[in-house]
């Protein structure tokens, strides 16, 4: 036999040797860990992805911010530690193998190279000084926080407004970059993978000789100066520790997200009451999965949320930042810096004033960002058409959306003014004037009701628990204040429906502190006032200057029951529509209930122009049962509860000698004509 034979089998005999302990690897993690074999492989493997998106050229739609504004909006640091490990790591850490058992064998590219992490619906950044490794819009570093399972103070890496509230689509070859816009992304499928590439690389650092994936790792994160033994086997043990923590926590899921889609009110609540403080009897599955909402105009709307049921912009920006993993310190003793955060108050109100411009009054303008205009590249709108459409607007759509923002009506008082509300039943006002958002209850819209049954249903437990030893008592989480909410009603044997019961609500301050079932919704505005208020205290903000940062709006919550209509400026750009993301276009939206499709793709961000949405493809009905495509885009199946895609109709059902509010549950209005129909697409392009 000749010594290139001899040294060929050699090697495939110690390539099979190899493989045999990896496996071995794998089955003595399982075994230790506890978990069947099937699920530590699972947890290994990464997602079927779609291809990054790509096109020739990219344009910035003018939406009334400078370059300058759109740089740091995309990268501003909300204080977050959305992705659970350091910035070193994230930069070292290798794309995850397709086949786990091959991972020691192979070496993949960067887990942050553009072609891999574009992947998962991001949109591609630019380097510079607030983002000089070059990540995708909307990922920010925050420099000396803490992390599980790493011993030293570190750069954590986390989402900001702009990772959710950025959109990106595509038409003949060219991407349409859309500020405010709703994200296309896939935090489920991030975490996934994100998982399976710190899965092999631990496996990497278990197995001698075949350790390449680890020691590439290593030698990215250690650099060349801290590059020993000592510091690769503390490396491998925090890497182990991450790991070991990550694997301890809740994960379910009930309804899956997919692309575009996000469980934002119960994924806050999830960190807020069961992650952050290791109450794991409050974390609830994933259940209730929205559209990221646009967020033009939005600063001005009297309540945000789908289902209305935050005020203030500064409660809002701090409860998001909180679910995507600001650190919160919820064990101090009171008087110890109790509710302090790693949220940069300044940085969010930066962020909201880019968003919010000047007070619309008295000058009678938006400013800040606005929504995006009909490209001039995208086919010409037909006048005409849209000018049947706008008739068809007034008749039909105004009375809940309001007058477009652009007309002179929409200043009238009965749609713009100040926010009116009691504290110790003195009546207060805000200074500036909102826009008064109608409420549709869910009852008559009819759309899915897991998103607006979040606040209506959710309690929490923030008690302390005592069982007569120091060794077995708890403190509560220490809710202690006032917050705004609608005054109690006594209950009625009739419940009517009637819009102008909504405009009778009044707002008062009321207590909430701690208990073992809290409503959800008190409890996070609760925990987010105090927040704040911990962090004015360190920052020796005054009482009388904080309105500054509130907009001086009170911070008031509810459980609306309903949702908001909110005006439709830029509508052309935010499928897909309806809260859930269940309808895939505005044809699809206003054509009769029974021709909406049963199944939707996302994931894909090709325009249709036509239809007005996002591209849809042939063979959805053959993949009925996936939750992804071959090509890895998310298959929505509007049969499953969460992700209905009734209600909002226009019917033949409806009865003209009936009121709205007397029609048959989610008939909104009467069955449009195609003619009708593409008429209103047009007129809404223009918007």
């Amino acid at each position: 036999m000749t010594t290139v034979n001899q040294a060929t089998r050699h090697q495939l005999i110690s390539r099979i040797i190899w493989f045999v302990v990896f496996v071995a690897v794998i089955l003595f993690i399982s075994f230790i860990n506890g978990p069947k074999i099937g699920s530590v492989i699972q947890g290994l493997t990464p997602p079927n992805l779609p291809e990054a998106t790509t096109a020739s050229e990219r344009v910035w739609l003018d939406q009334n911010w400078d370059p300058a504004v759109s740089k740091k909006y995309h990268h501003i640091s909300q204080g977050t530690r959305t992705l659970p490990i350091p910035l070193s790591w994230l930069l070292a850490l290798e794309e995850p193998a397709s086949n786990a058992f091959l991972s020691p064998f192979t070496s993949q590219g960067k887990f942050v190279d553009d072609s891999y992490l574009l992947r998962f619906g991001f949109i591609k950044g630019e380097t510079n000084e607030l983002n000089p490794h070059g990540l995708p819009i909307g990922i920010a570093s925050t420099p000396s926080q803490t992390l599980p399972g790493i011993k030293s103070p570190t750069t954590a890496v986390g989402f900001n407004c702009a990772a959710c509230h950025t959109a990106h689509l595509t038409y003949k070859d060219t991407e349409y970059v859309i500020e405010g816009g709703p994200a296309a992304t896939d935090l489920g499928q991030l975490t996934q993978a994100l998982g399976a590439a710190l899965g092999q690389t631990l496996i990497s650092s278990k197995l001698p000789i075949v350790n390449g994936r680890f020691e590439r790792f290593a030698k990215n994160v250690l650099k060349d100066d801290a590059y020993n033994d000592a510091n690769i086997v503390s490396l491998a043990q925090e890497l182990e520790d991450l790991i070991e923590q990550l694997a301890s926590i809740p994960n379910a899921v009930n309804i899956v997200e997919g692309y575009t889609r996000l469980d934002a009110l119960n994924r806050i609540g999830n960190q807020v009451f069961a992650l952050d403080p290791e109450r794991y009897e409050n974390y609830v599955a994933i259940d209730a999965p929205v559209t990221y909402p646009h967020i033009w105009t939005a600063s001005w709307f009297n309540w945000v949320q789908y289902d209305g049921s935050i005020m203030q912009p500064l409660i809002r920006n701090t409860g998001e930042a909180m679910g995507v993993n600001a650190n919160i310190d919820t064990n101090a003793p009171k008087g110890e810096k109790r509710f302090s955060s790693a949220i940069p108050i300044n940085n969010l109100w930066w962020i909201e004033q880019a968003l919010s411009g000047d007070a619309p009054l008295p000058k009678r303008e938006f400013t800040g960002l606005l929504s995006p205009k009909w490209p001039d590249r995208f086919p010409v709108i037909d006048q005409k058409k849209a000018e049947h459409g706008a008739a068809l607007y007034q008749q039909v759509c105004q009375g809940c959306h309001l007058v477009p923002i652009s007309s002179e009506e929409i200043w009238q008082q009965k749609n713009m003014a100040p926010i009116k509300y009691f504290v110790d039943g003195v009546e207060h006002e805000s200074s500036d004037s909102v826009l008064n958002l109608k409420l549709i209850p869910q009852d008559q819209i009819g759309t899915d009701p897991a998103q607006v049954n979040v606040i209506a249903n959710r309690t929490v437990n923030t008690a302390g628990k005592d069982d007569g030893t120091a060794l077995t008592s708890t403190k509560g989480m220490g809710i202690d204040t006032d917050i705004c909410a609608p005054a109690p009603t006594l209950p009625t044997f009739a419940f009517d429906t009637d819009e102008s019961d909504y405009k009778k609500e009044q707002l008062v301050n009321v207590p909430i502190s701690d208990g073992s079932s809290i409503s959800f919704g008190l409890a996070l505005g609760g925990v987010v006032q105090q927040a704040n208020e911990a962090w004015f205290e360190e920052n020796y903000i005054a009482k009388q200057d904080q309105a500054y940062y509130t907009k001086d709006r009170p911070n008031c919550l509810r459980a609306s029951g309903g949702y908001k209509a909110r005006p439709l400026n830029g509508i052309w750009a935010t499928a897909p529509f309806l809260h859930n993301g269940s309808i895939p276009s505005l044809m699809d939206l206003l054509s009769p209930p029974d021709q909406r499709p049963d199944l939707v793709q996302l994931g894909n961000i090709e325009f249709d122009p036509e239809n007005v949405g996002i591209k849809q493809s042939e063979n959805l009905k053959k993949q009925k049962g996936d939750k992804y495509s071959k090509k890895g885009f998310f298959i929505l199946d509007t049969t499953v509860p969460g992700n209905s895609n009734r209600g909002h109709e226009f019917s033949n059902a409806w009865d003209d000698n009936k009121g709205w509010d007397q029609q048959k549950k989610g008939v909104i209005g009467p069955e449009f004509t195609l003619e009708e129909r593409l008429a209103l697409i047009e007129y809404l392009k223009t918007l």
